[in-house]
């Protein structure tokens, strides 16, 4: 059985992502401006050219000098010694120990995919715009944002079984302690109970000194209180059990103030219980969170939560609704994915085949565009402005678009608002016929706005009506 916890829902424009950017104005019906693009990321593409580097200055000559003695000072520092100027940094007790990540859990095969979602933009702007994009670019997109892909789990033989929430909200366990344990955090746990504070006799006994949590303020009782272990592992059950109970422990310290004692026997003289939501439970009473987990998972256990065998995890799931194992595999595998993104290309490419997207390699990459690059038949006949748009590609191939229609339009592309309206009627024409090229398949426009001719494919002979301006090659 399979279940999704895809995020993603929420509609973006990709002509937002970084780095990658949409939207031709010779592609917008009804633009008004002439054909012009922000550029994409083309360095790699301009270096390959042997286009304009950047100067390759040393950076350590350009820094100022220092004595020996500065230089052995700063890096006695960075070996722990007092930093000039401030404090040596050394953690304090306050702080919240570190979390370190815990060890993938064992016995599932776990691939990083793209949303549904994510692959639904690509394809519906692509076909839209009809640029022919790298899947390397695409994963990059995919990784820009954790809710754009969805980790799946799918379990091998002899692995424990997953347990899904049914309730939406993503949680996702391998044990049913774990799945209980969740129930205090869990969005949807005042759908099940309502916590009421009842009068109660206050404890008896000498206290003189109290235990606070040190993370959170929160105050537990006296260790010598019989109850003391029973609200140590309710504050830890409803608030920090996505941390090792050993380190919550030790953030646990003891307090002689009077008045904190005080304070604590006034709130002992008060008991919280839990009251059914259910029909037909309105007279029981919950005295205990022990008592609260035993009526869940005799009454509404298998039906918040199924077991399955496969399950999508979406990348933006917080560590906390995941058992630790299933979130060791979420952190691992989303940053190495986003280190070398392109690990995600075969995924990738069966989830653009799935929303009917051609994938084809061209240039000794792997792209997806409005159509696979393919020959133009030897016996096809193109028009006037076709013929003169392939012929133009062939020769210019690599060069942009905008100087494609200011040469074969005769209208150069103007500045002011007027000359603009002017050079965007003369383009019109060709645009249309050139997005006809596009979806054949006979010529190619990449997201930089340039206009490639396919290698290997044979560009039928002019026609006789027309021969298509030609530049020199600067």
């Amino acid at each position: 059985m399979e279940n999704s916890t895809q995020g993603g829902n929420t509609p973006f424009d990709l002509s937002e992502l970084t780095g990658f950017q949409f939207g031709p104005a010779w592609a917008k019906p009804g633009a008004d401006t002439a054909p012009s693009l922000p550029r994409t990321n083309t360095s790699e593409r301009t270096e390959r050219r042997g286009g304009p580097r950047r100067p390759n200055t040393d950076r350590r000559d350009s820094r100022p000098r220092r004595d020996d003695a500065a230089a052995r000072d700063e890096r006695g520092s960075r070996k722990g010694g007092p930093r000039p100027g401030g404090r040596d940094r050394r953690p304090s007790r306050d702080e919240a120990p570190r979390r370190e990540l815990p060890q993938p859990a064992d016995g599932f095969r776990v691939e990083l995919r793209p949303t549904n979602s994510i692959l639904d933009i690509f394809s519906k702007e692509i076909a839209r715009q009809k640029r022919a994009m790298p899947l390397l670019d695409l994963s990059r997109v995919v990784m820009a944002g954790k809710d754009r892909y969805d980790l799946v789990f799918m379990k091998l033989e002899n692995a424990p079984m997953l347990i899904h929430s049914t309730k939406g909200d993503g949680a996702c366990w391998l044990t049913e302690a774990e799945a209980i344990a969740y129930l205090w955090n869990a969005p949807w746990f005042s759908e099940l109970y309502t916590a009421t504070e009842i009068e109660t006799e206050a404890p008896k006994g000498t206290f003189t000194a109290v235990a606070t949590c040190s993370m959170g303020g929160e105050v537990i009782g006296p260790v010598n209180w019989h109850g003391y272990q029973a609200a140590l592992m309710n504050l830890y059950r409803s608030k920090y059990a996505n941390m090792p109970l050993d380190a919550f422990k030790s953030r646990i310290s003891l307090s002689k103030d009077e008045e904190a004692v005080q304070a604590w026997l006034a709130a002992a003289s008060k008991k919280t219980v839990w009251k059914p939501t259910r029909e037909g439970a309105e007279e029981v009473i919950l005295e205990d969170a022990r008592a609260v987990e035993a009526d869940f998972t005799a009454n509404h256990y298998g039906k918040v939560y199924e077991t399955v065998d496969k399950v999508f995890v979406n990348g933006s799931t917080p560590r906390k609704l995941l058992s630790p194992g299933l979130a060791a595999h979420l952190a691992i595998l989303s940053d190495k994915t986003r280190r070398s993104p392109q690990m995600l290309i075969p995924n990738l490419c069966h989830g653009l085949a799935r929303h009917h997207m051609p994938i084809y390699k061209w240039q000794g990459n792997h792209f997806t565009g409005p159509s696979r690059v393919r020959t133009i038949p030897a016996d096809t006949v193109l028009a006037d402005r076709m013929m003169a748009i392939v012929n133009w590609s062939k020769e210019h191939s690599g060069e942009k678009v905008e100087a494609m229609f200011a040469e074969l339009s005769g209208v150069p592309a103007g500045t002011d608002e007027e000359s603009r309206k002017v050079a965007s009627e003369a383009y019109a024409p060709y645009a249309a016929d050139m997005i006809w090229l596009l979806e054949q398949g006979f010529v190619v426009v990449t997201g930089d706005n340039s206009i490639w001719y396919p290698k290997g494919t044979a560009a039928p002979a002019p026609t006789k009506t027309e021969q298509p301006r030609r530049n020199r090659r600067k």
